[in-house]
């Protein structure tokens, strides 16, 4: 009975050492050391609190689930001559870590279309407080598993284009989440996350993180136009041409 006591009491002090709110250091690290995406191939995104898609919010890292629907995440839309391509567009390890989670709950997840979540390596192995960089609709390599090192600019997998009615898609996804003890993952806005030299990456195709996001204030007043369907709970958004939501790369 003592090590099976031992075990538990180990947790339950790393639970409470670490469940502590988002601390003002961990808020400001900019993690993301090398451009996760290569952006010859990008046409543009849609902006964080978009109504494109479907519904995508949960905690936030330093506060409440937000009120109404909204993606909370950022569609990647490639070029128009890489749509529906497989093995082609790339999802690039944007630090060097690991391969934390293929995330089992996501109702779309097959083999060759992977939710992968990427953590970056810290000073504390110990810590369960940590960033993750997360990709959907990926197809893997197959020599990498949860668990598996990556290094910065190692490219993880292909952007799986293949989706759909049609067998056809011309976009992906990204997201930034931060986990910790007693508590679901938060979400957070990844540009906040970039290094100033990948932000220099971003800024010479005309993308800054403040054309890169709605404000809250303006989501709050101007609600998502939805379709009463779901995936997985979260409701899908109507198609819309509203210019607002998404944003394109301009030629340097």
């Amino acid at each position: 009975m003592v090590i099976p006591l031992l075990i538990v009491a180990f947790y339950l002090v790393m639970g409470f050492k670490y469940s502590g709110p988002v601390t003002k250091d961990e808020l400001n690290q900019k993690f993301v050391v090398i451009n996760p995406l290569d952006l010859s191939q990008i046409k543009g995104f849609s902006k964080y609190r978009s109504c494109m898609g479907h519904d995508y919010r949960g905690p936030l890292v330093d506060s409440e689930k937000e009120s109404t629907p909204r993606s909370m995440k950022h569609y990647v839309k490639v070029k128009e001559e890489l749509g529906g391509k497989n093995g082609v567009v790339k999802a690039i390890a944007p630090f060097n870590g690991r391969i934390s989670n293929f995330e089992k709950k996501d109702p779309e997840r097959k083999p060759y279309d992977q939710q992968v979540w990427l953590t970056p390596d810290t000073g504390d192995p110990v810590s369960p407080r940590l960033w993750h960089f997360v990709f959907f609709h990926i197809d893997v390599r197959d020599d990498l598993k949860e668990g598996s090192p990556v290094k910065a600019g190692e490219v993880i997998g292909t952007a799986y284009m293949t989706r759909g009615p049609q067998n056809f898609t011309d976009n992906f996804d990204m997201a930034v989440k931060f986990t910790r003890p007693g508590a679901s993952p938060a979400i957070d806005f990844p540009m906040d996350h970039f290094s100033d030299e990948v932000l220099s990456e971003y800024a010479k195709v005309g993308i800054t993180p403040e054309n890169m996001t709605i404000s809250k204030e303006y989501r709050d007043q101007n609600s998502c136009p939805t379709t009463g369907e779901s995936l997985g709970g979260d409701v899908y958004f109507t198609p819309n041409t509203d210019p607002n939501d998404m944003i394109f790369l301009q030629t340097p």
